[in-house]
C-alpha cells in the first residue's frame, strides 16, 4: 500500500524518502554494496533510474530486483482530459507516490493523488515473486468529479533477489577483539580482504595465462556468494554477469556446473578474462566463488578490486538491457616489515659459510668498477696479497649466538649469479596478513637483471611468498638494503602501529638513482601501512641509514631504543681514558698488520686520534649531519632524548670519483667495525667487535656499549674476528636476514 507522506516508502520495514536519495546520490540502508555501513569508501547507485511510462492501451511488463528502486511515469502516456489516478499494488511490493498532492476533495477515497505533469510512482520489491510477473500495480485514471472509471491499466511486475556477498565474519569476530584498543572514530578498513598469491612455485608478477584448471584448494581463500532467488523460467530471457575493476591483478574461481559430481573448480576470471557470464542458473542459485589478488598495491594499482554483479535482460529489441549491478569492495592485503625488536624465529644463511672464512673487511670492490677511495688520514698504499687460509669461527659464533636465541638457521645455496652478500643487500623480509591467514613474503630487488635462476626463491617452502621487482640499469644501487623499519611509534598524536619504514636518500648521484628510488619508494607508499620517512644519508660511503642508526628491544617505556652512531661520544670516551693515564693504548690493536694494510686501516693511540685535527673536523661534519637526522626521528617518530642512545663510533673521510659527472666527491667511512651493523635476535645482540683500546685487560670501547646497553635487559655478544666485517664494502650484517615474527597489530584497523 501506499503510504500517507508522498515522499516516504516503506522499504524493508523503514520509511526511507527516496527524493534524498535520488537527490543527495545515497542509496537505501540495504544496499547491494556488500561494504560495512561505517565502511568510508564512496559507492555509486547499484542500478541506473529506470523510469517505464504507463500506458492504459499497452500492457507493462517489468522486473524489480530486491532493494533497488524502479519508477512508473503517470502523466507521459497517460489518457487526456483525466486529472486524478488511484493506485494499487499486491503484498510483494511497496509504492510511494510523490510530486503530487491527494486529492482532498475526494475524501472517501484516501488513495486519490492529483494527475500532474511531474506524478511518478517508486516501486520496491519487498520479496521474490512466486510466478513470472505474478505481482502487479493497478492505475485507475479518473476524471473531474468522477466517482468510477473503467480507464484502467495494470502494470505486471517480476520482483527477484540477486545479491553478492562477501564472507567477513571471520573478520568482524576479530576485529572487535583489536578495536576495543583503539580510539572511537579511529578510521578503519571493515571489508573484506584478500591475499596475494604470491606463492614460490609462482611467478611475480604474474605470467597472462590461459589455465582454467585450479591449481591447489580454493579453500583458503576468500569467499563470494551469488545469490539469487526469482521464479522458474526467469533465465530464459535474463543473464548475470560478473566484472572487475582491475581483471589484471586477481583471479575469480568457480564452478559453471554445481549440480555435476566431479566438477572442480577453474578460473572464471582473471588476466585476459575481464568478465564472465554465469550459465546453468537455477532459480534459486547459491553460487561459491573464490578470489586471490595477484600483485600488491602499487603505484599503477591502489589495492581496490571491485568485483559488480549485472542482471541483464536478453529480450529481444531491448535498448537497456542493464537492469541492476551490485558489487562487492575488496582491499589487497599489503606487504610491510617487520621491526628488528620482534622475536626471530629463522635466520638465512648461505651455505658457502659452512666452512669457508669471510672474506676482510674492506671498502672498496674489486672489479672492472672499482672505485677506489682515497682517505684523507690515510693515503692509499699498494695492498699486499694475501691468501685466507684461516679456518673462521665466525660461523660457529652466529650458531651458537642463534641457539641461544632460539633462532633456526636456514642455509640456502650459493647463488652463483649474485654478490656473495646479495641475500642482506637486495632482500627484505616481509609478511602479508587477512583475517584468515597471514604468511612471510620475500622483496627482492636483485642487481642483476633478468635473473632466471632464483636460489632463495626454489629453497623456500611453497606456502612462503616472494616477489621480485627488477630495477633498473645501475648495478650499484643497494635498494632494499637502504631499508630500516621502526617499532611501533606515535608522533603528532597519529599513531603508527606498525611503525614507520625509514630510507636512505641514497649515495652517488649516479644516474638512473632517483627513477630506482623513487619506484621503491611508490610501492611502499602503496601499501598505506608504513608511511616511510626519508632520512639525509648521502654523506656516507653507501648512503644506507643501516650505517649509523639501528633499534633495539627494551623493556621499559616505549619498548625499544633507538640507536645513534656518535664520534661526540667516542671523542668524550677517549678523553675521560686519556686523562686515567691510558692515551697510549692502541686502537685495533688485536688486528694482523697484513689484514690492517689490506682493509686501509692503521693502529692509532688515543693520544694520536685526540690530536689529529683533521680526523676531529671530519667526525665534527660526520657528527652534524647525524644530529640533523637525530631532529628529523624525535619529530617524525614521537622520541625523546631518553629513547635514543649514543654508540660510540669513529668515521674518516675519503673522495670517491662520482661516475655520472665525473667529479670527485666527499663520503664518510667507519675508522673502526661499524657497531650498529649487529644483529638483534631478540635481547641478543651480535656485534662487531671494534678493537678499541685495551685497558685493564678489556677493551674500553665494548664495556662503555655493555654498560649503556645491558641494564635495558639485552646481552652483548662481540663478534671477535676481523674477518668478515666488511666485504665489498659490506658489513656483516648483510652476509644473514632475518625471519621475525609480525607485530600482533592488525593492519585493516588503519587503514580505510
Amino acid at each position: 500500500m501506499a503510504s500517507g507522506n508522498g515522499d516516504l516508502i516503506s522499504l524493508h520495514g523503514k520509511l526511507v524518502n527516496w527524493k534524498e536519495i535520488l537527490k543527495n546520490g545515497q542509496k537505501p540502508e540495504h544496499e547491494s554494496v556488500t561494504t560495512p555501513r561505517s565502511s568510508t569508501i564512496p559507492t555509486s547507485s547499484t542500478s541506473p533510474k529506470k523510469v517505464f511510462p504507463v500506458s492504459v492501451g499497452q500492457p507493462l511488463k517489468i522486473v524489480c530486483p530486491i532493494g533497488s528502486l524502479v519508477f512508473l511515469d503517470l502523466w507521459r502516456l497517460a489518457p487526456k482530459g483525466y486529472r486524478a489516478f488511484e493506485a494499487q499494488n499486491s503484498d510483494g511490493l511497496t509504492i510511494n507516490v510523490s510530486s503530487t498532492k491527494l486529492d482532498s476533495k475526494s475524501r472517501s477515497i484516501p488513495s486519490r493523488w492529483y494527475l500532474k505533469s511531474s506524478s511518478h510512482m517508486a516501486l520496491s520489491a519487498v520479496a521474490p515473486s512466486t510466478n513470472m510477473f505474478s505481482d502487479w500495480v493497478k492505475i485507475t485514471y479518473f476524471k473531474r468529479k468522477e466517482q468510477y472509471s473503467n480507464c484502467v491499466t495494470l502494470v505486471k511486475i517480476t520482483c527477484v533477489s540477486v545479491s553478492l556477498i562477501a564472507d567477513t565474519y571471520l573478520y568482524k569476530r576479530q576485529y572487535s577483539k583489536d578495536s576495543e584498543k583503539h580510539k572511537q572514530g579511529e578510521p578503519s578498513w571493515q571489508g573484506p580482504v584478500m591475499l596475494v598469491n604470491c606463492s614460490c612455485r609462482n611467478e611475480y608478477p604474474p605470467v597472462e595465462e590461459d589455465c582454467d584448471e585450479c591449481q591447489g584448494d580454493v579453500h583458503h581463500m576468500p569467499k563470494m556468494t551469488l545469490k539469487t532467488q526469482c521464479p522458474f523460467g526467469f533465465f530464459d530471457n535474463h543473464e548475470i554477469i560478473i566484472s572487475c575493476s582491475h581483471p589484471s591483478r586477481v583471479k575469480l574461481y568457480g564452478i559453471e556446473r554445481p549440480s555435476m559430481r566431479g566438477t572442480r573448480f577453474s578460473i572464471i576470471m582473471g588476466p585476459n578474462r575481464p568478465h564472465y557470464r554465469f550459465k546453468y542458473l537455477r532459480n534459486q542459485e547459491c553460487r561459491a566463488l573464490y578470489v586471490e589478488a595477484l600483485s600488491f598495491p602499487d603505484a599503477d594499482f591502489p589495492g581496490l578490486v571491485t568485483f559488480t554483479v549485472s542482471l541483464l535482460s536478453n529480450a529481444e529489441n531491448n535498448s537497456d538491457p542493464l537492469i541492476c549491478k551490485q558489487r562487492v569492495v575488496y582491499r589487497v592485503a599489503p606487504w610491510f616489515m617487520i621491526p628488528n625488536t620482534q622475536r626471530p624465529v629463522e635466520i638465512y644463511i648461505p651455505c658457502n659459510m659452512k666452512s669457508q672464512p669471510l672474506p676482510p673487511w674492506k671498502f672498496y670492490r674489486e672489479n672492472e668498477r672499482s672505485k677506489q677511495v682515497r682517505w684523507l688520514i690515510n693515503p692509499m698504499q699498494p695492498k699486499p696479497r694475501i691468501r685466507w687460509n684461516l679456518i673462521s669461527n665466525f660461523m660457529n659464533t652466529i650458531l651458537d649466538f642463534s641457539k641461544k636465541a632460539k633462532c633456526k638457521p636456514i642455509f640456502f645455496p650459493r647463488d652463483k649469479h649474485r654478490l656473495a652478500t646479495w641475500i642482506g643487500n637486495e632482500v627484505v623480509f616481509g609478511y602479508t596478513q587477512s583475517p584468515f591467514r597471514g604468511f612471510p613474503v620475500f622483496l627482492d630487488f636483485p642487481w642483476k637483471k633478468r635473473l632466471t635462476n632464483f636460489v632463495l626463491k626454489n629453497s623456500l617452502p611453497s606456502f612462503t611468498g616472494y616477489i621480485i621487482h627488477e630495477r633498473g640499469d645501475d648495478n650499484e644501487l643497494d635498494a632494499t638494503g637502504f631499508l630500516v623499519v621502526s617499532p611501533p611509534v606515535t608522533a603528532h598524536g597519529i599513531f603508527y602501529p606498525l611503525g614507520r619504514i625509514l630510507i636512505g636518500t641514497g649515495s652517488l648521484p649516479r644516474e638512473n638513482v632517483p627513477r630506482v628510488n623513487q619506484r621503491l619508494l611508490r610501492f611502499i607508499q602503496a601499501q598505506k601501512v608504513q608511511h616511510p620517512l626519508e632520512l639525509f644519508s648521502e654523506w656516507l660511503l653507501e648512503g644506507n641509514v643501516k650505517d649509523f642508526l639501528t633499534f633495539v628491544p627494551a623493556k621499559d617505556r616505549k619498548g625499544f631504543r633507538l640507536l645513534l652512531a656518535s664520534p661526540s661520544a667516542c671523542y668524550e670516551l677517549f678523553r675521560r681514558e686519556q686523562s686515567l693515564g691510558h692515551g697510549n693504548t692502541s686502537l685495533l690493536e688485536g688486528v694482523d698488520p697484513t689484514v690492517l694494510s689490506y682493509s686501509e686501516r692503521h693502529k692509532m693511540t688515543i693520544d694520536e686520534i685526540l690530536a689529529n685535527k683533521s680526523l676531529w673536523k671530519q667526525n665534527d661534519y660526520v657528527e652534524t649531519c647525524i644530529s640533523w637526522n637525530r631532529r628529523v626521528l624525535k619529530k617524525e617518530l614521537g622520541l625523546s632524548e631518553r629513547d635514543i642512545i649514543d654508540i660510540p663510533q669513529l668515521f674518516h673521510l675519503g673522495w670517491i670519483q662520482d661516475p655520472s659527472s665525473r667529479q670527485e666527491v666527499l663520503r664518510a667511512g667507519h675508522f673502526f667495525p661499524n657497531m650498529l651493523n649487529m644483529i638483534v635476535l631478540g635481547t641478543y645482540l651480535g656485534i662487531p667487535k671494534p678493537f678499541g683500546p685495551i685497558i685493564n685487560g678489556v677493551c674500553c670501547v665494548e664495556k662503555r656499549v655493555q654498560n649503556l646497553l645491558e641494564p635495558l635487559g639485552l646481552r652483548c655478544h662481540f663478534l671477535g674476528e676481523f674477518f668478515g666485517h666488511q666485504e665489498e664494502w659490506r658489513d656483516a650484517y648483510y652476509w644473514f636476514n632475518i625471519l621475525r615474527e609480525p607485530l600482533p597489530f592488525k593492519w585493516w584497523n588503519c587503514v580505510v
